[in-house]
């Protein structure tokens, strides 16, 4: 993986996790107002957030990597193009490419 591709990953995860931690103080703080915080239904709260905050991170960096991966596949096809266009054009000898 490309430096870039890392950075641009790690800089989406962590504003997604700055988000959830956002949530997660509304959420503590809501079951603080309504005197629940550190019972039952709080805890089920707390799981179910975090279990969704997972899988949600989880398909960001998928759907990350795979607009990458997508971009990297189209790169080649896209080189190819740009030769041709030049072939057809006449402008290889211009370009000093044959």
């Amino acid at each position: 993986m490309s430096p870039y591709q890392q950075q641009v990953i790690d800089t989406t995860l962590s504003e997604f996790d700055k988000q959830r931690q956002a949530q997660l103080a509304t959420l503590n703080a809501n079951a603080i107002a309504q005197g629940a915080f550190g019972g039952g239904r709080e805890g089920v709260q707390r799981a179910e957030f975090g279990a969704q905050t997972l899988q949600d991170r989880a398909a960001l960096q998928a759907q990350l990597l795979q607009q990458g991966f997508g971009q990297a596949q189209a790169l080649p096809k896209h080189k190819h193009l740009l030769i041709k266009h030049f072939y057809n054009n006449n402008n290889l000898q211009h370009y000093n490419l044959v």
